[in-house]
């Protein structure tokens, strides 16, 4: 009893201070919110989807592998497509591409020696046992005749059909590789801006590849996030002032949502953190808390400033913290040990830095609402006596008392309601699926998606699947018995659904080989030293580094490329897998070692990740916020019926992501988290004010009414203006943003709906004492 007294005692003097010196108290926020703030210039932005791989994953080490060796990176794709029934193969179309492959070398994050195009490539021919290597096209001006000649070049290189050109000769393309391919924005637009330039006038360019999606992506994220996020506070404000029906009522609130967004990005930027895609999101969570946390403490205020006219403002802010230290306080330790148990239960860094960063944010919510918005509540005069009646008879009020004794009066209907929606909700649920396809990151108007869509129709898709294949010693690869097993793994490779070719060095051997020998299209030479030779002959004719791609210099580790015709994860994971087995077999079989790699590979990779940790993340979650409701509460009924909410919202997201066909991907797979700290901060907060009137003597009945009724609607407009806020970012060119905002708008009011209808007749079914009403309402 002691403890309780000396904390009471504590808590009280805090509150004296703030309110005795509500300019100190804003002084101290202010430089508080300052320095941390400072932080935000040390702040860098990681908006690459590779993050979210774990640098030890198997398929993140190959991909380095893979780039060490042969130069690999994801690249910008610039397409020419000609008009309909033209081919690409002409002395405009050739010119152009030559413009614009001169200019994009110049740029800055460009391999300038290592793009890639007709241009560059080289034919292998022979004539009369010697071994010829000519470019494709001839130096100086192209004439119709070389035009057509290089389309015939192209046609005896099958390891070029289907990527640099198409097979009906209406498609050239150049791949452009970039320094950093997870910060190509500006890189993007150069290369769009330059092929726009140069484009020819029978002929389209389109722009596309992992690269340039990643550079449009974050674009598109960065523009909208400084647009909407901004929109989504003002509207969030307006709702504030529905509520509250006074401006005086919005710097305090708005002072909670800049504030504490502010001191948690720029501890962000302090520890050195990176700044993720789905960091764009940390400030609207924030909001979301700051929104709850001010609009309970000014609407407790302004209900007793309504009660109680005469008497001193101060003295009514004062009760008005000590009433509401409790429940604010409880919401915060339950909403933090949500977002402790996402980031525990996550084995993806972004994710887990996420959840980390938003347990940040939410204390400094809490610190805020407790200490500077009772000083600006004081210092603007918030609760004159002309706006004190500003929620007496008023429609909200009016229409939570209906629903809240509804709710009440008939537990068993209510009930059997909830059961019929959920099991709906259940059925919508479990149509959500773990997908990722990287088109559907973009409208299907914007400029990337449809070049992505168009250059994989005239192509034979641009989704890589690599298979590393070493020796144990320099030159292994270079013997008969090598070429032949590369050869027989192509064959493996290409009779897998989605597999539309594969390339290794074995085609370039063949193709040495028939020129020299004249043997049939396809045919290996089985002569000891007979690789060796023809790579030495080629040499001599050609560029040495002509190979580079397909096979590192020491002859000891080479590439095997598949181009896949989609990289959605849904169809290209059981071909990853059997990908993976027909590696582990070949190389069991032939000796040699085979990893996977390539960017489909990278993202089956943390696709597989994300859906093996995600409910693991999310029940941990959902653990933490019922352990340390029942440390709160320290009894199991309230803290059973605090996850009623939480897991209202919870099914409710999914039933979302079900209707709307709304892919469980990195983006949207920490909604479902969020909403457990949006369910959890309804549920403690109408559960504490009932427990209130409950512990004062109050019929189970009246304790849903009166100032439970204030509570609820403070919880209303809180639900409101998150979902109105969150509507404005749905506005969002980036599909992303529009699922996320969609997704935790839905939360929001899935867990308003779940703690206003459902508390009140889990009370009635559960009331210790009978209780008898009558038709007016009245116990």
């Amino acid at each position: 009893m002691t403890t309780n007294i000396a904390q009471t005692t504590y808590k009280e003097r805090y509150f004296t201070f703030v309110i005795h010196n509500p300019k100190w108290i804003l002084l101290i926020a202010a430089l508080l919110i300052v320095a941390m703030g400072v932080g935000l210039k040390n702040i860098k932005k990681d908006p690459s989807v590779d993050a979210f791989v774990p640098s030890d994953h198997p398929a993140a080490l190959a991909r380095d592998r893979a780039g060490e060796l042969f130069g690999l990176e994801d690249p910008i794709v610039l397409g020419i497509v000609a008009n309909e029934n033209q081919s690409a193969f002409s002395t405009d179309i050739i010119h152009a591409l030559s413009l614009i492959q001169r200019e994009v070398r110049e740029l800055e994050n460009v391999k300038k020696n290592a793009l890639i195009s007709i241009l560059t490539e080289s034919v292998i021919h022979g004539d009369d046992g010697d071994l010829l290597v000519d470019p494709i096209i001839p130096k100086g001006v192209v004439s119709p005749i070389s035009a057509e000649r290089a389309l015939e070049r192209v046609r005896s290189m099958p390891m070029m059909d289907g990527l640099l050109a198409s097979k009906n000769g209406d498609t050239l393309t150049l791949i452009i590789p970039v320094q950093d391919a997870n910060h190509a924005t500006e890189t993007y637009q150069q290369v769009l801006a330059i092929a726009q330039a140069h484009r020819p006038a029978n002929a389209q360019v389109h722009v596309t590849g992992v690269a340039s999606m990643n550079g449009r992506l974050a674009q598109m994220v960065n523009q909208d996030t400084r647009i909407f996020i901004p929109m989504a506070i003002v509207t969030a404000l307006l709702v504030i002032f529905i509520a509250l029906r006074e401006w005086r009522g919005l710097p305090g609130p708005l002072l909670v949502i800049a504030g504490s967004a502010a001191m948690t990005v720029g501890l962000m930027g302090w520890l050195d953190a990176k700044y993720y895609l789905i960091t764009t999101a940390l400030p609207v969570i924030i909001m979301a808390i700051s929104i709850a946390d001010s609009l309970h403490v000014s609407t407790l205020f302004l209900e007793k400033c309504r009660l109680e006219p005469d008497k001193n403002k101060a003295e009514l802010l004062l009760g008005t913290l000590n009433q509401t230290f409790l429940p604010v306080t409880l919401t915060t330790v339950t909403t933090v040990a949500g977002f402790v148990g996402l980031a525990i239960g996550s084995s993806m860094q972004p994710i887990a830095e996420f959840a980390w960063f938003a347990a940040a944010g939410v204390m400094a919510a809490w610190v805020l609402s407790l200490s500077a918005l009772p000083a600006v509540i004081l210092l603007l005069g918030l609760g004159a006596k002309e706006q004190a009646q500003f929620v007496q008879d008023s429609p909200v009020n009016a229409g939570v008392y209906r629903l809240t004794q509804n709710a009440f009066n008939h537990p068993w209907t209510t009930a059997s309601s909830l059961i019929l929606v959920l099991t709906i909700f259940i059925y919508f649920a479990t149509q959500a699926r773990f997908d990722y396809e990287r088109q559907r990151y973009f409208q299907s108007d914007d400029a990337v998606r449809m070049a992505d869509v168009t250059l994989n129709s005239h192509l034979q898709g641009l989704n890589f699947l690599d298979v590393v294949v070493s020796g144990h010693e320099p030159g292994d690869l270079m013997t008969p018995k090598a070429m032949h097993a590369i050869a027989q793994l192509q064959q493996r490779i290409d009779k897998l659904p989605l597999v539309a070719k594969s390339t290794s060095i074995s085609d370039y051997m063949s193709v040495m080989h028939r020129a020299l020998t004249n043997a049939p299209a396809g045919e290996l030479p089985s002569a000891e030293h007979a690789p060796a030779q023809y790579m030495f002959l080629y040499e001599a004719a050609g560029d040495p580094g002509d190979f580079k791609e397909e096979i590192d210099f020491t002859y000891q580790h080479t590439l095997v490329r598949a181009q896949l015709t989609t990289d959605r994860f849904s169809q290209v994971s059981p071909v990853v897998s059997e990908f993976e087995n027909i590696a582990k077999s070949w190389s069991e079989e032939f000796g040699l070692e085979a990893k996977v790699s390539g960017r489909v590979a990278v993202n089956s990779g943390w696709m597989k990740l994300l859906a093996s940790s995600h409910f693991t993340g999310l029940s941990l979650a959902i653990a933490f916020v019922f352990c340390s409701s029942l440390l709160a509460f320290r009894s199991l009924w309230p803290a059973l019926l605090s996850l009623v909410p939480i897991l209202t919202g919870v099914l409710f997201t999914y039933a979302v992501m079900g209707l709307l066909k709304i892919d469980i991907a990195p983006a949207t797979s920490m909604t479902a988290a969020i909403s457990t700290g949006l369910g959890v901060d309804f549920a403690i907060h109408l559960i504490s004010g009932a427990r209130q009137s409950l512990q004062k003597g109050l019929a189970p009945r009246a304790a849903f009414s009166g100032h439970y009724v204030v509570i609820a609607r403070a919880c209303v407009f809180s639900a409101v203006a998150l979902a109105f806020a969150l509507g404005v970012i749905c506005l969002s060119s980036a599909p992303p943003l529009q699922w996320f905002g969609a997704l935790v708008a839905s939360a929001s009011i899935g867990s308003l709906l779940g703690a206003i209808i459902v508390i009140p007749a889990c009370y009635a079914l559960c009331a210790p004492t009978p209780y008898v009403i009558n038709v007016r309402g009245s116990v």
